[in-house]
Order: structure tokens, then C-alpha cells, then sequence
């Protein structure tokens, strides 16, 4: 019986080490369980398993709800961009020819590439005609608001055209690239309807209620929006393990055809084709459907004839990516007490504020200069006082809930504009918001440290725009600030002497400041609202 339970004994330990070598190989060097798609793009882990509705007609209005925008389901509807005049105009030579002159919003090809593109209109700006030369060998696609004279090229769908579907078109945008670009696995803000008139694209579906298994970015974990940490070109399934376990449908959208996805949807899109064109037609998140109005049927109609709430005229600023002004008419209301008066001062106290007045509140946080902290509380301090005179002309206190439901839609995007400004993201003077003061200060201690205290003026721009990303023309104006009489020469006197004067609109810039958003989204949620 010793000996028995010896060579028992003898097997049971080598079973265990065994395992635990198993175990060990498992955690050092590849995933737990299927190594498959391990290091490859992301979906190669397993065959697409879910589908999506696929149509060959648009459907009308009410349908369209019941069927989709309630359930919260996409579609894939095929032909719907083929009323659309781009699906036969949009070559290279005729946007050229047509819109060359306007301005639009430049991204990296590649969303993993946080470096912003340079074009003719300075930091992630082009001209169509310049862009459209030069698609195919720039790092770099257009996602822009559609400018106002294009807009006659692209038909809205039946769909979108009547009761509460139709009041909630927040804005229009442009996608213009070369093949190889791609996204991140993310979820936009608003429901879109995309259609595609150059190309191809390839689509990865991913139903939201599997969201636990994607790894969104904490600073997603309160936004309508938001993107996921995995690499899309190369998932480490070791570091992301849950997403051997993701159901997906994959989809294949050709020329001509039009998706409808909803808001919070998370998606991942690969780009195909010489030239690649298409349009988002981005929609406010509806709970229910006011269909006043629909009592007849709906045709394509063009844009420039169709209500849409943020619209660009193709120069300057772009009033691109506000908050969704049903939703802070939804937020307004769920603050209403039992006599149905909401308290604008509760308001004012515990939505509007910034990073620096909440930094427990979320996770991720910028870090500010002692001039930027004032610029931003001078913002909102002007918000506060400019949004109560707004909504409470008379100095009650209150407003009630019937006085919101009766706002209009140009009143509400008035409060919008309040408490929602311009991303710096879209203005003309981005750079001075994108690129931090430190950096340039470091960069000048090392050129001078490096060439014994004196350089050329050429020096410091081409390092600006090589190391920096920034423009050419704003690194001039730097060095006309540190350099006096237009010397060509730099020395370590003359910057520490002006630097402060060079620095100035980049240490006191505005930044987009996504708290207010986040304060809203947290307490929609907190109520069942989103």
C-alpha cells in the first residue's frame, strides 16, 4: 500500500507542476484558451457569428423607428446613396473643379496616429483642391463638416425626413481618403447614417451590451462617445484577453450603399479604394417618436433643403461636434421638482463645471498653467452668468418644465452655444491649444544647450514643425516674438529675455474641457435617461 500511495503521490506532483507550467506558459507568453488572432487585426479571433437587417428599399419614417432606431439596431441598406448626385459626380477632378477653394477638417489616416496633419489652411486645415492632389501620399483624410455649397450633392433618405427623426439632424459630415485608412474600435455620440460614394469599406459590428469586453478608455467611461485601448492592427490577447470572447457581425459595404448605426454602437471601419467619399448624417438619441408630420410619403431630398442644426459655410471656425441640444432639454427636465420648477442655480452649481473644479470626479484630467486655469475659469464664469440671464430673464430662480418644453430649436442651440463653445479642436487657432507651452520651452533649452547658446531662426522652425507638429507659420511668429529687429539669429539672452511675450498665447489658450458633458452623461445614466 506504500508504495501505492507513493507512485500515487509521485503522479499527483507531476500533474500539478505540469499545470502550473501550462499555467505559467499560459500568462508569459501567449493568451489563455485560443491563441487565435493573437497580434492580428482586430475580428481575426473568430468568424463573425451575429448578422445585421440587410434592405433593398428605404423605409419610411415611423417604420424606420420601430424597426431600428428603437431597437436600437443597425441596417445596412443597399443603393440608398445612389439618388445622391456625388455617387456619380465625386471624382478627384470634379471636387476640385467645384469646391477646390473651400476649407475642411484634416484627421491622421490612421486614428492611432495622434500626430495632426498640416495643410494649406494651417493645423488639421486643407483646401479641397490641395487635399485632392494630394490624398493618396498624405498621412491624412478628411472627417468634416459638410461645407454649405456641397451640401446640394448629397440626398437625405426618406427616412430622415419628418417628426422628431428630422429635428434631431445635428450635422452633416464629409469623409474624403485614400485606401489603408482605418478607425479605432469606437462608439460615436450621435446615431449616423452613412453612405458611400467612392469604394469600399469593411465593418466590424459589435452589439453595445457586450461593452464590458472592449476596453474603453477611462476618459470614454463618461462621454456619449469614446474609443477602445486595443490596437486594431495588432490585439495583444494577452493584455486584452476578453475580447477572445466578442461576438461580431462583419459587413461589406460597396458603393452606393448607406448604413444607419445607432448612437453608443461600437464599430470598428477599414477603408478601401483609390478614392474613398462618403457622408455622415449624424441623429440626436431618440427614446420615443413624434411623428407630426409623417402622414405621407417621403422621397430623397437634397441636403441644402433639409433642416439641419450645425451647419458650415466652408470657412473659418467650424461649428462642428456640440453637445446634443435634445438631451440637455431632456437633462433640464429630470431636475424638475414636484411643482415642475427646475432650479437654475442647482444647475449652474453641479453641471457647470471644469477638469480643475472636479478632479476626484473622473479619472482622467489635463494638466493646466496658472494662465490657462484662469482663462478657463473666466469661461465659466461668463457661462454661468450668460446661461442664467438666458433661461431666467427675470431673475426667479426657476424655470419650469412647461418653459422648456417650449423652447425652440434656435433658442435651445443659443443655451447650447453657452455651455457648449466651439471645440478649440475647430478654430482657425488650434495650435496654440494643441501644442502645450512646455514643450516649446524645452525644445528651445535643448537647441541652444546643443549649438553653445546661439542657433539660426531656420533651425528652431524646421525642429518646431518636425518635432512639435506644428506649422511653419506659427513657429515664424514665435521667432519674431523672441528675436528683435528681425535678427536671423537666436542666443540664449534673447529667449530668456522674451520667451514669456513668445509663450503667452499658447500658456493662456482655451482647451476643449469635456466635463460638463461628462457631469450630464453621469446623471442621465444615475436616472435611466441616456
Amino acid at each position: 500500500m506504500k508504495c501505492f500511495y507513493s507512485i500515487a503521490f509521485f503522479f499527483t506532483t507531476l500533474v500539478t507542476i505540469s499545470s502550473s507550467a501550462e499555467q505559467q506558459t499560459c500568462q508569459k507568453d501567449v493568451p489563455c484558451g485560443s491563441s487565435k488572432g493573437h497580434l492580428e487585426i482586430f475580428g481575426s479571433h473568430a468568424e463573425a457569428t451575429e448578422t445585421i437587417d440587410e434592405m433593398f428599399t428605404v423605409p419610411q419614417p415611423q417604420e424606420f423607428f420601430d424597426k431600428f432606431v428603437k431597437p436600437n439596431k443597425p441596417v445596412l441598406l443597399r443603393g440608398a446613396a445612389k439618388p445622391s448626385r456625388a455617387y456619380s459626380l465625386w471624382t478627384v477632378e470634379y471636387l476640385i473643379r467645384e469646391y477646390g477653394n473651400l476649407t475642411v477638417r484634416l484627421e491622421a489616416r490612421h486614428e492611432g496616429n495622434d500626430k495632426i496633419p498640416v495643410g494649406e489652411g494651417g493645423l488639421g486645415r486643407d483646401t479641397v483642391a490641395h487635399f485632392m492632389q494630394n490624398f493618396d501620399t498624405m498621412d491624412a483624410y478628411v472627417i468634416s463638416q459638410i461645407p454649405r455649397p456641397v451640401e446640394k450633392d448629397v440626398a437625405v433618405p426618406p427616412c430622415l425626413r419628418c417628426g422628431s427623426i428630422a429635428q434631431g439632424i445635428q450635422e452633416t459630415h464629409l469623409f474624403l481618403t485614400a485606401a489603408g485608412g482605418k478607425t479605432k474600435l469606437h462608439r460615436d455620440p450621435y446615431s449616423t447614417f452613412h453612405c458611400l460614394f467612392n469604394g469600399t469599406k469593411d465593418w466590424i459590428l459589435i452589439d453595445p451590451s457586450q461593452s464590458n469586453l472592449l476596453y474603453f478608455a477611462e476618459e470614454s467611461r463618461y462621454e456619449w462617445g469614446g474609443f477602445s485601448e486595443v490596437d486594431v492592427d495588432r490585439v495583444d490577447l494577452l493584455e486584452f484577453p476578453k475580447i477572445q470572447d466578442v461576438r461580431f457581425a462583419r459587413i461589406t459595404m460597396d458603393k452606393g450603399d448607406c448604413i444607419f448605426v445607432p448612437g453608443g454602437y461600437p464599430h470598428q471601419v477599414r477603408v478601401n479604394g483609390y478614392l474613398n467619399t462618403a457622408v455622415s448624417i449624424w441623429i440626436s438619441r431618440l427614446k420615443e417618436f413624434d411623428n407630426t408630420d409623417c402622414d405621407r410619403e417621403f422621397d430623397f431630398t437634397p441636403m441644402d433643403q433639409v433642416d439641419v442644426l450645425w451647419r458650415y459655410s466652408g470657412y473659418g471656425d467650424l461649428p462642428q461636434g456640440h453637445m446634443d441640444i435634445h438631451i440637455l432639454r431632456r437633462l433640464l427636465l429630470v431636475l424638475a421638482d414636484s411643482e415642475g420648477k427646475i432650479s437654475v442655480q442647482h444647475f449652474l452649481d453641479n453641471f457647470l463645471k471644469g477638469q480643475h473644479e472636479v478632479k476626484d470626479e473622473f479619472e482622467e484630467n489635463r494638466q493646466m498653467t496658472k494662465e490657462q486655469i484662469s482663462t478657463m475659469d473666466e469661461l465659466f464664469s461668463n457661462m454661468k452668468t450668460e446661461f442664467a440671464k438666458k433661461v431666467d430673464p427675470e431673475g426667479r430662480g426657476y424655470i419650469t418644465k412647461d418653459e422648456v418644453k417650449a423652447l425652440t430649436i434656435e433658442e435651445m442651440k443659443e443655451l447650447m452655444l453657452i455651455i457648449d463653445p466651439t471645440d478649440v479642436s475647430d478654430m482657425s487657432s488650434f495650435e496654440y491649444s494643441h501644442i502645450p507651452g512646455e514643450h516649446i520651452r524645452g525644445l528651445l533649452v535643448n537647441l541652444l544647450r546643443e549649438n553653445h547658446g546661439k542657433m539660426s531662426a531656420d533651425l528652431f522652425v524646421n525642429e518646431y514643425v518636425k518635432t512639435l507638429g506644428g506649422t511653419s507659420e506659427v513657429a515664424k511668429e514665435i521667432v519674431s516674438k523672441l528675436v528683435p529687429n528681425n535678427d536671423s539669429t537666436l542666443t540664449a539672452a534673447m529667449v530668456r529675455k522674451n520667451l514669456e511675450a513668445a509663450l503667452q498665447p499658447f500658456e493662456s489658450s482655451r482647451f476643449h474641457d469635456p466635463t460638463v458633458e461628462r457631469l450630464m452623461y453621469k446623471h442621465l445614466e444615475m436616472r435611466d435617461e441616456l
